[in-house]
């Protein structure tokens, strides 16, 4: 019969294993450092020349950023402050790979070394890839943010677009850098493309309508048929109000109630958009309705109003300009005035030029002794009622 072993005993167990354990660690430390004694100056060698080269080309990239930002060059600046930080990781990384592989595989022609050798050396891809990458992706953020603040004090950049490319952009370097790094590793990309294409012809179906929201975004932003701040509107879905924000997927616009409304980017596809911002002048149009006891009055009521907007200093003279006697009303003559203001006029300017000129209209008619007429019944009885009632007893 086996006796259970005490638990002194076992604490001394575990005591003596983690003894041997330690010793095993040590000897191994000892036989390491006995066998790379000829490594250690060139290691420390590599490691002071990073050093002084992580310490020079950081001066030089930041001095000469300051430079040529100074003179003018700001592109060539923003390139020299983008590789500032990748460019001294770069160092490190070469130099800790270096240095690592002279402590690690101090025999190349072994084949374990070898091997250790051949994944250092592909480390060391992978890294230069990924700091490759992030100077390609901090030059492009920091040209957005130049391109950024100059949409916004000027016409010719569209700052939705910028954001828009910018983040393409990005998209599309970490995408290539991911198959360039796959393809370095061995992996055999067309079976992946392949792969992806099917994939890609499937979901196509399932998410056609993300799709068309996508392709649609993409549309209104290299085509810009308007800008963020734009007063727009959707005559067939009766939309109306200003631009908020131009997404990839959806746009965000808040309509004359101060409402935001969401609208999906494939609307803009198929759907007329009037930009109302886009007019280089603004139309007055309204119908004033006379009385008919004032049909004699009509016409020259018609030409005050003609001569009183051609010489008004708000009514561009050259533009469309009509004020016509156009219907016979339920109980109104009908005279449509039409007019446009100058060029460059905001939708403000619109509004009060509307004011002024139906004031206008306003005053000529009451010097013609006319009226404005009000809906009225005229109820023809031929023959005199008769009222007839009952008498109580």
């Amino acid at each position: 019969m086996n006796a259970t072993p005490t638990p002194k005993a076992q604490a001394n167990s575990t005591t003596s294993d983690l003894t041997e354990t330690v010793g095993a660690a040590h000897d191994w430390f000892m036989e390491f450092i006995k066998t790379r004694q000829d490594v250690f100056i060139p290691c420390l060698v590599v490691i002071g020349i990073a050093l002084v080269a992580h310490i020079i080309v950081g001066w030089t990239l930041r001095r000469y950023s300051r430079r040529m930002s100074q003179d003018g060059f700001q592109w060539t600046g923003v390139i020299a402050s983008s590789l500032t930080a990748p460019a001294g990781l770069a160092i490190w990384v070469l130099a800790a790979t270096m240095v690592a592989r002279m402590l690690i595989v101090p025999d190349p022609t072994k084949t374990e070394a070898a091997i250790l050798s051949t994944r250092i050396a592909e480390v060391r891809l992978g890294m230069v890839l990924l700091l490759l990458a992030w100077f390609l992706v901090r030059t492009v953020r920091r040209i957005e943010t130049k391109l950024s603040d100059r949409a916004k004090t000027s016409d010719r950049l569209d700052l939705t677009a910028v954001h828009a490319v910018a983040n393409f952009m990005v998209v599309f370097i970490w995408l290539m850098t991911i198959m360039i790094a796959a393809q370095s590793y061995g992996m055999n990309m067309s079976a992946v493309l392949t792969l992806g294409g099917a994939s890609a012809f499937a979901l196509s179906f399932a998410f056609q309508d993300v799709f068309k929201n996508l392709f649609g975004g993409i549309m209104i932003l290299f085509s810009r048929p308007f800008r963020v701040g734009d007063s727009v509107s959707l005559s067939s879905k009766s939309l109306a109000g200003t631009i908020e924000r131009i997404g990839i997927y959806q746009t965000r616009m808040r309509d004359w109630d101060n409402i935001p409304v969401i609208i999906p980017n494939s609307m803009f596809l198929t759907d007329p958009i009037m930009n109302l911002s886009g007019t280089s002048m603004r139309r007055v149009k309204f119908v004033v309705g006379l009385r008919y006891q004032d049909f004699d009055q009509v016409m020259p009521i018609v030409g005050e109003i003609e001569s009183a907007l051609r010489s008004h200093e708000d009514v561009d003279e050259e533009a469309l300009l009509r004020v016509v006697f156009s219907n016979y009303g339920d109980s109104t003559l009908d005279i449509t005035i039409t007019c446009n203001s100058h060029p460059g006029a905001s939708v403000g300017e619109g509004a009060a030029l509307r004011q002024k000129l139906m004031l206008l209209v306003g005053e000529i008619v009451s010097r013609h002794g006319a009226d404005f007429a009000f809906p009225t019944q005229t109820l023809d009885i031929p023959t005199p009622v008769q009222v007839t009632g009952s008498s109580s007893s």
